[in-house]
This record gives C-alpha cells, structure tokens and sequence, in this order.
C-alpha cells in the first residue's frame, strides 16, 4: 500500500537518525513525564481536598460551639426557672438577680422576665423593664412550642447593639405557660472568640439568622453589612441543600470564585434552622498551595526533559551517528556489487558495532547463500522427476487438476486409458480435455470444498469400442496455498466380472441346498407315513407308544428341513416360530387326552445354526413329549407352557405343566430311561445344561449359548 505524502509516519520516517533519537528519547520520557504531571495533578487534588476539608471542620467547630452556646443559655434559663425569686414571682428580687448574673458574664447583654402577654416585669438592665416582646420571634417561638425558642438578628432595644436572644417559657405543668425567661448575648463576643481561634487567614465566618440576614461577619468588612440579606443565589443554595451540611464552589458578592462550607443549626431534628454558619474563602487564597504544587511539578517535567534530551543529542552523535554512517556507506558498497564492501568493527556503540559484524557477516555468506540456493534448485528438480517416476509407476491412471478444474498433471496410465495427449491435456479444463469425466466437476468441487476424498464406483466408461467399469477417486491436495484435486481412476471391470460369477454360483449352491432341504424333508415325510401306518397296525399300546415317540422325533428333524426350505435361509431358522410349530404338532398327536389342557407359548425371534436346530428340536420334542404323556390325565383340565428367550448370548428353553410333578426320589443325574439318556445327551451336544423345578407341576429349564 501506498503511504500518503505528508502522512505522520511518513514525515517521522524521513528524519535523521539524531532526531529519531530524540524522539524516541522522548517517548521513552513520556511515562515518567506523564506520572510526574499526574502525580502533580494528584498533589493538587489532595490539597484541594484539604482546603476544604479545614473549611470543613472549622464550620462544623463553631457549629459545635454554637450548640454548646445554645444549650448552656437553655440551662441557665432553666436553673433560673427553678430559683426562689422566679417561682415566687418577686420581681424585685428577680431584677437583682438578673443584675447580678449580668455583672458576672459580660458577654450576656440581658436577663429578663416577661407576662404572657409579652411585657417584660423584670429585667437586669432596669430600662428595658415594661418593654413590649409580643412581636419578637423568640418570644413567639418560646409560647408556640413551650420549648426554647431563639431570636433573628435585632438590635437591643436598650444597648442598640446585635444580639442573640434565647427564651424559655415558664409555668407549672398541667396550667397555662405564665410567660418567659429570656437572655441575649452580644454578638460581638463571637468576634473576640474567633480572633483568638487559629483560622487559616483568607477564611470569613458569617453567621445567618433563618431569614438569611448577617448576624456577624467576621473579619468586619463594610462590604457585608450586619443585617443586611447574603448574596441570593448562595442563600438559595444554603437554605434548599438537601443535607444540614455540605461544601460547594460558587461565585461570592465581590464576583470572585469562592468556596462555601455551611452548616444549618436546629433546636430539634425535625424544627426549622435557626441559624446557618458559614464559612468561606477565595478560591485562589483556599487553593494558593495547591496551584504552587502543580506549578512545581509541571516546571520539573519540563526540566526533566530538556536534560534528557540534551543528554540524549550528545550521546546519540558519538554511540550511533558515526557508526550508521560507516554502516550506510558499507551498504550502498555492496548494493554496488563490491562482495568486499566491509565495516569497521569499532565505529560506534556495541549495538552498532554488532549490527556492522552481522552485516559482514552477511555480505560473506552472501556467495555461499547464492550456491546452496543453486544446489536447492538442482535438488528440487530431482524431487519432481522422482515424484514423476512414481506417478507414472503406479497402476492407476492419475490425473491432478487445480481448484478450477484445469489438468495439472496426468500419468502415462490416464493417457494410454482415456486416450489423451499430454501436451493437449495440460492446461485445460475437464470439459475440454476429458469430455466422458466432465459431469464429475461438482464432485471435483465437493472434495475440494469439504476436504475430503470422495469415490464414485463402478462408473460405466465407453473406452476401445468397449463399456469398462471406472472407480474413481478425488482426492483434495492443499499445499503452500494451492488448491487441488488428484483423481484416480482403476479399471474394475475385470474384477466385477469376477463378483458376478461368483454371485452366480453362490445362488446355484443356494438352490442345490434348498433343493436338498425340499428332498430331506419330503422323505422325512414318507417315514412318518410309514411309521403312521405301521403305528396303527400294532395291537399293544406299548409298541403305539414307541411309534409316536419316533414319529415326534422324526417330526422335529423334518420341521428343521421345512422351515429351511419355505424361507430361503439355507443356513439358521427362527426358533421362535420353530418351537410354536413344534409345540402345536405335539399337542395335536396327544389331542385325546390333552383336550382340556390349554397350551401358553412365550417365544421371540430367535436364530439358530443348523447345528444347534436340531439337537434344540430334538430336546424341545422329548420335553413336551414327555410333559403331554406323564403329566395331563384325560377329562383334567390342565396348563402347559412353552417358551424361549435369548439373553445376553444364552438361549434359555422350557417347559412347564402344571401335572404332579416328578415321583418321590427322582434323580435327574442318575435316570437311566431312553428318554431321559436322550434329554441329557442333546443338553451336551448343545454345550448347555438343565434344571428341572416346580412346586405344584414340573419346570423344566435348558440354557446354552447362542
């Protein structure tokens, strides 16, 4: 990409190697520079912080104060209340008390009594005795709430000086409040106590009544008369603060920024201020150390840097200068074609020098890389004519194309078979070169695309007049950020021909044995034919009963070849419909003496070989065999159960009657009749074993494996 002319970085690039210097000098200061000017900042901050919080505490000190002013005159007005002279209403002993308590506190300008109705009936100061106090606010208060009541700013009526008037109503509980007692100090007693407190020297201290109107302004200043209503807009903001304390910055009268800390005075959390207390300063006299402490930082900063960079202009011209220059002169030599072009080994600092000894370095390896680079292409073209050779070794025709389908490649194999040209081929798309395979492109894509090798079999090729069957192979190739697809392709059709006969065959054996099964079964048929006959001619039950124990026999090997036979499976049968068959026939001969007995099978699909069928059919028939000759008795009515499962690999058989069970000391280990020998002869055959059980019948369970 182009960069722009006049960009930043372009400009920054185009300097000298002095001023990069510098510059990056610079930036390394940067983070110091920045931590000193925020730490400056943060100084500044902190003493900010700190000027207002001396506002801070002094205005909550002379709050403090001010509330012990407040309950000191509501005691002594209390203890007053309770002398003899004022429970008696002896004015003239009250007006020498008063007298008296004025003598001693100088700061108190009067002590007086007055009615109900206002009138004063005994005072300290003998002038002020018949004065009416009806319309003073903390006479007012004093009868409104029965509770302390204190007084705006006034004037004493007698001194004409500012005061401070506190009063507490008199009277005995449960009557009628007999009138007040009341006091007021001289407000400039609030002066001589603040020249004696240590105050930081640009502070000003005004006290407010509740209308706003100073009672004191401290230090005096004809700019703030006594009086006189604040400066509105800060009045506004002291009366409607949301807390009775707070600081904040604000323009004062003179115009000048200035920073407020006020705090409003209640006779009771929910009573309105009877007095706000402020204390204010210049905010240039507040933040005077402040502002020395970010000028100082900041001056730091700058002579900080300018040392660095100083330092760094000199150091810069001896460690780097010299050096780059012999460096850039070595360069412009060898770029020349000078393979001799060198730099000195001690010109300038060890970076440079360092930098100078890998230039020599290169400018010496420079021929020898330009050899190997000579070998490597030798080697590579060994590479390819030995990745040739086995391309052009292998079996398969081989055909690689790029991600657009264009040949890349193609193997002697795939010429002698789709009957191309290489230099034809080369260069162009499927379509173009190998019509017949032009329809696989989507395949092409879809391999390339979800990287993986997709086949195409059996694919039917029209090649030398002949239709040969192609499987065929794409297979993705990624490598150094190329793309493509090799394709193989083997003729199959040999191979085919070969599964087809062997298909044919496998079909002939399947009808030969089908057609055994069919023979097997129908002579099975003829010898139960005879036997049937035979059975009927005999005259002793006994030989009748040895003719249907061999028909049973017979019967279950021929139900084996007529099962293989009616469903194509030459080689297992469903057990579970061969028992259910079975079991039915069985119960059909002894259908007789069986009439009543109701037969229950419990089966599921089952295959078994050949070899398990019959020994199975066999031992399944001499059970229910055995079952239907010794458990039922004709006219009883009566259950037999059938059933088979397979379990985890195991077949498990049974049978189930609900007869007398076996005689009194039966042993299945140790019988020795035919049927019996012949019961644990098929379990051995089948790898199995028996259990026989039952409590009201006889249950007889065989397992082996599947």
């Amino acid at each position: 990409m182009r960069i722009p002319r006049f960009a930043p970085w372009q400009w920054f690039l185009e300097r000298s190697i002095e001023t990069l210097l510098l510059c990056v000098v610079l930036l390394a200061a940067l983070p110091a520079m920045a931590i000193i000017t925020l730490s400056s900042f943060e100084a500044r901050d902190q003493a900010e912080r700190q000027a207002e919080e001396e506002l801070r505490y002094l205005t909550r000190s002379l709050a403090a104060i001010q509330h012990g002013v407040t309950r000191q005159a509501e005691g002594l007005l209390a203890a007053l209340a309770r002398t003899e002279a004022v429970g008696s209403g002896d004015l003239a002993a009250c007006d020498r008390l008063f007298t008296a308590l004025l003598r001693d506190h100088p700061e108190l300008s009067n002590i007086f009594m007055a009615d109900a109705s206002g009138r004063v009936t005994a005072a300290g100061l003998p002038p002020f005795v018949g004065e009416d106090l009806s319309d003073r606010k903390y006479f007012r208060e004093a009868m409104d709430t029965g509770k302390l009541g204190v007084g705006d700013f006034i004037l004493g009526r007698t001194t004409g000086r500012p005061i401070l008037a506190f009063a507490l109503p008199t009277g005995n509980a449960g009557r009628p409040l007999q009138g007040i007692l009341g006091m007021s100090y001289y407000l400039q007693g609030y002066e001589a106590f603040l020249e004696k407190l240590e105050m930081p020297p640009h502070a000003r201290v005004t006290l407010l009544d509740r209308n706003g109107r100073r009672m004191l302004a401290y230090p005096l200043d004809a700019r703030y008369p006594l009086g006189a209503k604040a400066h509105a807009p800060n009045w506004e903001r002291f009366a409607t603060a949301d807390a009775d304390e707070g600081t904040f910055m604000a323009p004062r009268l003179t115009g000048e920024e200035g920073l407020f800390s006020f705090a409003r005075l209640r006779l009771a959390p929910e009573a309105p201020p009877y007095m706000t207390i402020v204390v204010s300063s210049a905010r240039r006299e507040a933040f005077r150390n402040a502002d020395i402490l970010l000028r100082r930082g900041l001056a730091l900063v700058l002579v900080a840097t300018f040392l660095a960079l100083l330092i760094a202009r000199l150091a810069g011209r001896a460690a780097i200068g010299r050096g780059i220059t012999n460096l850039a002169d070595a360069a412009g030599r060898l770029a020349a074609g000078d393979l001799s072009a060198r730099v000195p080994d001690d010109a300038g600092s060890l970076e440079v020098r360092r930098l100078g000894r890998i230039f020599n370095a290169m400018a010496a390896a420079h021929e020898t890389r330009d050899r190997e680079l000579i070998e490597a292409a030798v080697a590579l073209g060994k590479m390819r004519g030995m990745l040739n050779n086995i391309l052009e070794s292998m079996p398969s025709a081989i055909i690689g194309c790029d991600s657009a389908g264009r040949v890349t490649h193609i193997n002697r194999n795939a010429e002698r078979l789709l009957g191309l040209e290489r230099d034809t081929a080369m260069g162009r798309t499927m379509a173009e070169s190998m019509p017949a395979l032009s329809t696989y492109r989507q395949t092409l894509e879809q391999s390339l695309r979800e990287r993986r090798a997709l086949v195409v079999e059996k694919l039917a090729l029209p090649l030398d007049q002949a239709i040969r069957l192609m499987d065929m192979l794409f297979y993705p190739l990624i490598a150094n950020g190329a793309e493509g697809v090799v394709i193989r392709l083997d003729d199959v059709t040999e191979r085919e021909k070969a599964r087809e006969a062997l298909e044919r065959n496998l079909e002939e054996k399947n009808i030969l044995l089908k057609e055994i099964h069919h023979r097997v079964k129908n002579n099975l048929q003829i010898i139960l034919s005879f036997i049937s006959l035979q059975a009927e001619d005999a005259t002793d039950s006994g030989e009748r009963d040895r003719f249907r124990q061999l028909e049973i026999r017979i019967r279950s090997m021929a139900l084996v070849h007529q099962q293989l036979y009616s469903h194509g499976e030459v080689a297992t049968i469903d057990m579970g419909e061969y028992v259910a068959t079975l079991a039915r026939g069985i119960v059909g001969i002894f259908r007789k003496t069986l009439a009543d007995v109701a037969l229950v099978l419990d089966t599921e699909p089952l295959r078994l070989s050949l070899d398990k069928a019959v020994p199975c059919g066999l031992l399944l028939g001499e059970l229910i065999t055995n079952a239907c000759k010794h458990a039922f008795v004709a006219g009883r009515a009566g259950e037999l159960r059938v059933g088979s499962r397979v379990e985890g690999g195991v077949v498990r058989l049974w049978v189930e009657d609900t007869g007398p069970g076996t005689p009194e000391g039966f042993d299945y280990a140790r019988a020795q009749t035919m049927g019996m020998t012949l019961i644990k002869e098929l379990v051995r055959q089948l790898q199995g074993r028996a259990a026989l059980s039952g409590d009201g019948g006889l249950r007889v369970e065989v397992v082996f494996p599947a």
